[in-house]
């Protein structure tokens, strides 16, 4: 009988050893997955550590890379970005629909804008974080995106470095253009032409917010609900700042400088319009940022 019974005993220690293992692995992959809120309010569990980021959404490719992530798959407007194109060199480069290419790269987490009709295809990959690209204002944004990286730290770092030199540069500007001048920004694109405000890329983030720069009252009350807006050529005195910054930088004229009504803006007259490349200006991360800094203080203080 106690033959018997050793061999019972030594099976049941050798079982409740591997229940052990068991709950212990469990709680491991438990703590490695987080909860993460998203911009409509619901949660979702995200690694704690992603490995694989696909970043569907360009908009925040620059502040992940920023931010130290591993990114497997981009979208592939970032090469448009002169600064930008050469962050990601020998990354997988994707389009808006390009959902079983993402697929393949073998993603652990996927970045997409809340509009994307793709969401509910990518979530069946990886988990997925949709961002509403108008919620969030451009330092809120890459808060968001430190938060969802656990690099809360270096973002805070990043952000008392960035709000130093910028308070700075700021008041440079106002002393050499005054501290009453008013910016204003245009960008002809697909043959239309809009205005920006603060969040919207094009500069607005640098110039308004960081600056401290002021817009034309006309400009302020027209952005004000959508952050932008399409105006027509014959308006353009109507919005115009003392200063102007126009993104044709690099590429043909566009239609409205070369207007009578383009000519006789005071801003023009006086050479305050500042020329910038539009592609390079419509993202607002930490390395966009710092070239935008750089370019439109050395621009203004001309």
């Amino acid at each position: 009988m106690r033959k018997l019974l050793i061999p019972l005993i030594a099976l049941v220690l050798v079982l409740a050893a591997c229940g052990n293992k068991s709950d212990s692995g469990s709680k491991d992959s438990k703590a490695e997955t987080k909860s993460y809120k998203l911009d409509n309010g619901k949660s979702v569990d995200v690694p704690k550590h992603p490995k694989r980021i696909a970043v569907v959404a360009p908009s925040y490719a620059g502040g992940i890379k920023y931010l130290g992530g591993n990114i497997v798959a981009v979208n592939k407007q970032v090469d448009n970005s002169k600064i930008l194109k050469n962050k990601f060199k020998g990354v997988e480069k994707i389009g808006d629909n390009d959902v079983e290419k993402v697929a393949k790269k073998k993603p652990d987490l996927i970045v997409v804008l809340s509009t994307d009709k793709n969401i509910k295809k990518y979530k069946k990959i990886a988990p997925t974080v949709p961002y509403d690209y108008a919620k969030h204002k451009y330092l809120d944004q890459q808060e968001e995106l430190g938060k969802l990286l656990g690099k809360e730290d270096k973002v805070k770092k990043w952000k008392s470095e960035w709000e130093s030199k910028t308070k700075k540069d700021g008041q440079a500007i106002k002393d050499k253009i005054g501290s009453d001048a008013t910016v204003s920004i245009y960008d002809e694109f697909d043959k239309k032409l809009y205005t920006y405000g603060s969040n919207w890329g094009r500069g607005g983030e640098v110039l308004y917010q960081a600056f401290g720069l002021k817009m034309p009252s006309k400009l302020e009350k027209a952005v004000k609900k959508d952050g932008w807006k399409e105006i027509k050529q014959e308006q353009i005195a109507d919005y115009a700042g003392d200063y102007i910054v126009s993104t044709s930088e690099g590429k043909a004229k566009p239609s409205y400088e070369k207007t009578d009504l383009w000519n006789n803006i005071p801003a023009v007259k006086k050479d305050h319009v500042v020329k910038v490349q539009a592609e390079t200006y419509w993202y607002n991360d930490p390395y966009t940022l710092e070239h935008m800094r750089t370019d439109l203080k050395k621009k203004l203080l001309k």
